[in-house]
């Protein structure tokens, strides 16, 4: 299926200019206007004006000389964030990854309406050159964030890659890593906290040191961590948020120690849950944005039998611990705790900017309803990286529109009729064009 511009309006503006479409103002008109803020849904249009929205009107101006686009009904609301990916491409089970690199990934997730995605870890050199670059004009897609590095223990997490990173011992240690790397203006600062993993980890004061001097520049931290006491600690110890779920059990009293210490999760369901399901339920890369976004060579290889039977006699203990996940995120958000998607795409079991659908999906199986969901996927991750998402006057243009509403069922993100960022339609057929 593909998706197209739903009025020859567009395709009647002056020119079109890379994959997007110039005009001086904009008018999207008749549409159901979804604002995940207030938990309200008006009928109306919005005007927007040098990449940002100027208002909310009930109805169409009638001087409004700029160019209109009629929506007809259709569902208008901030585009989509995902605060936790690796831009280098898509795994490919049992074979080498699909390296297409950050500027198609970048390319992909504008498609799947996500208009900024935070990388947390790669080669620090190189993400900063192509974080410069984008912001140069010299590429496009969704707007890239970068935590440039990974700061862990000698020999561990983020350091079996092959890619150089950033690695300390000491409460000494971490203060100058964290002091050096800020030199480089990271987006967040990610710590690995591990000492329940079998790979060697920074112990709680060299992470305390760290968050303190990343906190003394003014930025914010992700801990990546494995348990529910590295959680713990991790709040604890300051962590603007911590990333991942972990197994078993949730304690109790977790989401209310995230709550008062202001900690925000990123749980990363889809890294945790989805590969099982990947395997075991075609039908998931078989929707029609996953037909865009996954090569031949990912869809392949979750059909390989091979790696069916591998995973068949562990399928119902892996399943059980799975749903456990969802508990876990369930109660985190009962609790209070902000939940903010991220789906640590690069990973088995994602593709980059699908899964930020496929999150969305999972997040709503753990039991938040469909308005946490869109907050979480839209204007509180936006926030994180201190971006104004939104469909108040002032916000960035940055806009997704729907053929059905979210709000009946959280897979209609997946019908998606146009994407807008910056305030310019853009073109999403020429997103999946191959790049340079």
């Amino acid at each position: 299926m593909r998706f197209q511009f739903i009025t020859a309006a567009m395709l009647s503006l002056a020119s079109v200019a890379g994959t997007m479409v110039s005009a001086e103002d904009l008018l999207l008109t008749g549409a159901h206007i979804i604002d995940p803020e207030t938990r309200q849904v008006t009928e109306g249009s919005l005007l927007v004006r040098d990449g940002r929205i100027v208002s909310t009107l009930p109805a169409r101006p009638s001087n409004f000389e700029g160019t209109v686009l009629e929506l007809d009904g259709k569902w208008v609301m901030p585009a989509f964030v995902d605060l936790h990916t690796h831009s280098f491409g898509d795994a490919v089970p049992g074979g080498r990854p699909d390296g297409i690199g950050t500027p198609a990934v970048a390319n992909h997730y504008l498609y799947a309406g996500v208009t900024a995605f935070l990388d947390l870890f790669g080669s620090e050199p190189g993400l900063a050159d192509l974080r410069a670059r984008q912001r140069a004009g010299e590429f496009g897609g969704a707007a890239l964030y970068a935590s440039l590095s990974c700061l862990t223990a000698p020999e561990g997490h983020c350091t079996e890659y092959g890619v150089p990173t950033r690695t300390m011992s000491t409460p000494e240690e971490a203060r100058a890593s964290v002091a050096d790397l800020a030199k480089n203006k990271p987006d967040v600062v990610k710590f690995v906290y591990s000492p329940s993993d079998d790979q060697p980890s920074i112990d709680k004061a060299t992470l305390e040191a760290g968050i303190a001097e990343a906190t003394r520049h003014g930025i914010k931290t992700v801990i990546h961590i494995k348990s529910w006491q590295e959680m713990r600690e991790a709040a604890e110890a300051g962590a603007t948020a911590v990333t991942h779920t972990p197994r078993g059990d949730m304690p109790a009293d977790m989401p209310a120690l995230l709550v008062a210490h202001g900690t925000v999760s990123i749980p990363t369901i889809t890294v945790h849950n989805e590969y099982l399901n990947y395997f075991f339920d075609p039908a998931i890369l078989e929707a029609p944005i996953a037909q865009k976004l996954a090569s031949d060579r990912v869809r392949a290889a979750y059909r390989n039998e091979d790696m069916i039977a591998r995973y068949t006699p562990s399928y119902d203990e892996r399943k059980a611990r799975n749903m456990t996940t969802l508990r876990s995120v369930g109660a985190l958000a009962k609790g209070g705790v902000t939940i903010l998607l991220g789906t640590d795409g690069g990973n088995w079991g994602t593709v980059q900017g699908y899964s930020v659908h496929r999150e969305m999906i999972k997040l709503s199986e753990a039991g938040l309803d469909n308005w946490q969901v869109l907050a979480a996927a839209s204007t509180d991750a936006a926030d994180f990286l201190g971006l104004d998402y939104g469909v108040h006057a002032g916000a960035l243009a940055n806009l997704v529109v729907l053929e059905a509403s979210p709000l009946d069922q959280i897979a209609n993100t997946q019908a998606i009729s146009m994407v807008i960022m910056d305030g310019e339609p853009v073109d999403r057929e020429a997103l999946l064009s191959p790049t340079e």
